[in-house]
């Protein structure tokens, strides 16, 4: 009996050792990780890892881990979080698969360093003590807009914020590309005398000898020139100004012709008011990098009146190396003989926001789950925005930006066209006449018992700018918000529209919820009247009025009608950085042009 007694309580104590001294290790799990969670997270939207931020992140993740300190833990530093042993804490950068990565990470996993738990009761079965340890991976992904705010309609990324007019010919005009300027022997660019300052420009002699359709203005470009470039490569150009511009302007853009004059493209187009304009900051692409050589940036200028295009009378010089470029621009060789006896009409269409006899943007035709004719699904995306979630095309480092191609001839890797209702499509088609009548029934009359976008009987959908209220268009009662009603802290429609310094104390976060807020999809467009699937670039928000940085909205607001059809569509397209982060928002693989990023915990 005492024998059966002994062995009794040394397994009563025993289970009572494992009781609480693994309770005691389970529970310092926890808070290990709990602590690598929290610090993991506060740290997370520092990433992508870069080669100037890795330092930061480390001390970042180092400082919360102290903050959040475990019993049982030594001391943690950055040091030792890269010290490739994990005992003492690690953190291990990855891309956005999970795999190793050097620079650009958007992917980390943070390692607690171990805690020891020192055991009480189980000392007398042997057992001492263990240590926890627990890890945590985030992620930074890219914010998708909401597919029930995405309008089938889309913009090439050529052009700037602003206000943007929808193409409503219905393709019965056409916009021919402008002749190819020719310099003159004079128009080599020269450079300060100065090397430790950034060159600026002097007046390269006028494009002589263009056609008559694009005249030199009175209008200069000034800036830093040559600015050297590595071929493959994508970088900011900025610190271009444009002075002289007559009041009468509508557009202004920076046109950039390539070496052999062969075809040009639009970027960074504005509305200007009289006088300067600084052009912001705009990002040059493989679309102009695969072709080495000396490229010609010449600022182009709509007449608000006609349409008439004018050149400036001064250029700038981008040029392109075969291998990597210096950190600091070099003078630009003399032209040549091909770059100044070239005069054959460019064959790229232009694809910014200038240029356009037929307007900035173009009709999207996506498919519905439902089926249903293109014109009844046209009405239907307007109305209730597509039913699928678009998202950008991520062309590889280096790889020439190219159209998806065609159902017929085969897509480039990596397509995913709008064919069929399915998230993720990543290549639309357009349509390059815009169909007046479905766009009228999409925003206004409604179509398949849906009501109109604008349908101010919908639920949320009255106007609620003060001094406004609904107006009636066809016979239905529609919003009628405007977007400067929605400003916050003194911004502008103007500060809206700048390529820097907006941010989210700019606009009430309510103005998501007006129904002529929208979203746009912007194209990698070349040729604007092309059949091909185009990879989508970016999405941009937008707002269905006319009203302009320097004009209030008229009377029609964005939507002019005549009759059962849609005339003039006007959308005002801004920054998304003044728009509140979504956090429960679709996302896809992080874009550094995508602007709205959010930290993920993964694993």
């Amino acid at each position: 009996m005492a024998i059966m007694i002994a062995i009794f309580v040394v397994v009563m104590f025993t289970c009572a050792a494992l009781t609480v001294d693994l309770g005691n290790a389970w529970a310092r799990k926890r808070a290990v990780q709990r602590q690598v969670d929290i610090s993991a997270l506060a740290a997370g939207h520092l990433l992508p890892m870069t080669d100037t931020n890795r330092s930061t992140i480390l001390a970042e993740v180092a400082s919360y881990l102290e903050e959040n300190v475990v019993v049982g833990q030594d001391p943690v530093t950055a040091g030792a979080l890269a010290n490739g042993a994990t005992a003492d804490g690690e953190v291990i950068f990855q891309d956005s698969r999970g795999l190793g990565c050097l620079v650009d990470c958007a992917q980390m996993t943070v390692v607690a360093p171990e805690a020891d738990v020192a055991f009480g009761l189980a000392g007398i079965i042997g057992a001492t003590g263990t240590s926890v340890q627990r890890s945590a991976s985030v992620r930074v992904v890219s914010a998708l807009p909401p597919a029930s705010k995405m309008i089938p309609f889309w913009l090439p990324n050529g052009c700037g914020y602003g206000s943007a007019l929808a193409d409503t010919s219905g393709g019965s005009t056409t916009s021919a590309p402008a002749p190819s300027p020719t310099p003159t022997a004079s128009s080599t660019p020269t450079t300060s005398p100065s090397s430790t300052s950034t060159p600026t420009a002097t007046a390269s002699a006028a494009p002589v000898g263009a056609a008559p359709d694009i005249e030199v203005g009175g209008h200069t470009l000034t800036g830093a020139s040559p600015i050297a470039a590595a071929s493959g490569s994508s970088f900011e150009i900025s610190g271009y100004q444009i002075s002289n511009i007559p009041n009468n302007t509508d557009r202004a853009s920076i046109r950039l012709y390539s070496p052999d004059r062969s075809r040009y493209i639009d970027y960074a187009a504005q509305s200007p008011g009289r006088g300067a304009l600084q052009v912001p900051p705009f990002t040059v692409g493989t679309e102009v990098t695969a072709a080495a050589g000396d490229w010609t940036a010449y600022a182009l200028l709509a007449d608000k009146g006609t349409g008439d295009l004018t050149i400036s009378s001064t250029s700038l010089v981008v040029q392109v190396q075969a291998t990597p470029s210096p950190s600091s621009p070099s003078p630009s060789p003399s032209p040549t003989a091909t770059q100044t006896s070239a005069s054959a009409a460019p064959t790229s269409v232009p694809v910014g926001c200038v240029g356009q006899a037929r307007g900035n943007f173009g009709q999207l035709d996506s498919p519905r789950r439902e089926g249903s004719s293109t014109q009844t699904r046209l009405a239907r995306n307007i109305a209730s925005g597509l039913d699928h979630q678009l998202v950008p095309f991520a062309f590889a480092p280096g790889d020439e930006v190219k159209d998806c191609g065609r159902t017929s001839q085969g897509f480039i890797s990596g397509a995913q066209p709008d064919t069929s209702s399915l998230d993720g499509r990543n290549c639309i088609v357009g349509d390059t006449g815009n169909d007046g009548p479905a766009i009228m029934d999409g925003f206004v009359q409604g179509v398949d018992s849906v009501r109109g976008r604008l349908d101010a009987s919908l639920p949320g959908a009255r106007t609620t700018c003060s001094g406004r209220a609904d107006v009636s268009v066809g016979g239905v009662s529609v919003n009628n918000d405007v977007l400067s009603c929605f400003l916050r802290n003194g911004a502008t429609l103007d500060r809206l529209a700048q390529a820097t310094g907006v941010d989210a104390t700019m606009l009430d976060p309510r103005v998501v919820d007006s129904p002529r807020f929208v979203w746009l999809p912007v194209v990698y467009a070349t040729d604007r009247a092309q059949k091909d699937f185009q990879p989508i670039y970016d999405f941009v928000p937008g707002f269905v009025t006319d009203e302009t940085q320097s004009a209030a909205a008229s009377p029609a607001n964005g939507l002019e009608v005549n009759g059962n059809s849609v005339k003039t569509l006007t959308v005002f397209t801004f920054n998304k950085a003044a728009l509140p982060i979504d956090e429960q928002a679709a996302t896809t693989v992080f874009d550094q042009k995508a602007q709205q990023s959010i930290v993920r915990l993964v694993d």
